[in-house]
């Protein structure tokens, strides 16, 4: 086996001796830049939002994340995410039956109040915001000032505050409707009605901060070509009375 040997000269020798401190120098150097980009690129990862989870501001001005947990815990479908689906179009929610009363309330699971129409409009993508009308009643009605949708894929939660009028009784609502959208409908329907404030001069409605979370018996509220609503072949009470 050959060895070869590179002679250096003393001039030589020294200038290479020098240099080992810069080339050092530039290894640091180099590394920290290395290091730096990945922590960039890892800061980058962490604020990828994740279109499945949470809920825009606009939805968080209507109702507080308190109240979200405590109707889930009754058993309120609720979807999350930045991604809903398109939900325009009617539907009606039959047999409207009561899944979680409210403490005190005079009715109980499994009781059916009248069906309930209604119709999303004037989707914006946007800001995901929507517009609802609600007709529960021959006396009953409710127009939407414009709602909010969370959501992902088929899967939608929208939220509204919804001036109801029944009666001589006034009110403002927090309207809460969730489900899939499908080609039939909106499968696994559900809805909660939460009282805020009510004109009531003989006391029709359910009290302020009450809430019933109702679902449609069938698991799909039909897709319908018409806003207009027949009176229940049986007399039924209203979702929003006592």
């Amino acid at each position: 086996m050959r060895v070869s040997f590179i002679c250096y000269s003393d001039d030589q020798a020294g200038e290479l001796y020098k240099s080992i401190p810069i080339m050092f120098t530039s290894l640091r150097s180099l590394l920290a830049v290395t290091a730096l980009c990945l922590l960039s690129l890892s800061g980058c990862k962490r604020d990828e939002v994740d279109p499945t989870k949470g809920f825009s501001n606009n939805i968080q001005n209507i109702i507080s994340e308190d109240d979200i947990n405590k109707l889930r815990s009754r058993g309120m479908l609720i979807n999350e995410g930045s991604q809903p689906p398109n939900i325009e179009g009617v539907f009606i929610s039959a047999p409207h039956t009561l899944v979680s009363p409210y403490d005190g309330d005079s009715y109980k699971v499994g009781d059916t109040f009248t069906d309930l129409v209604l119709r999303f409009s004037a989707q914006n993508n946007a800001d995901q915001s929507a517009k609802v009308d609600l007709k529960t009643g021959t006396s009953t009605t409710g127009s939407g000032i414009g709602g909010f949708i969370s959501g992902n894929g088929n899967k939608f939660t929208f939220f509204a505050e919804i001036d109801l009028k029944s009666g001589s009784a006034t009110a403002k609502q927090v309207r809460i409707f969730s489900g899939e959208v499908t080609a039939d409908g909106i499968k696994d329907f559900y809805t909660t009605l939460l009282m805020k404030s009510k004109t009531d001069p003989n006391d029709e409605l359910i009290p302020v901060g009450a809430a019933r979370v109702i679902k449609d018996g069938n698991s799909l509220a039909s897709k319908r070509s018409t806003f207009r609503k027949a009176a229940d072949e049986v007399a039924k009470p209203d979702e929003s009375v006592r």
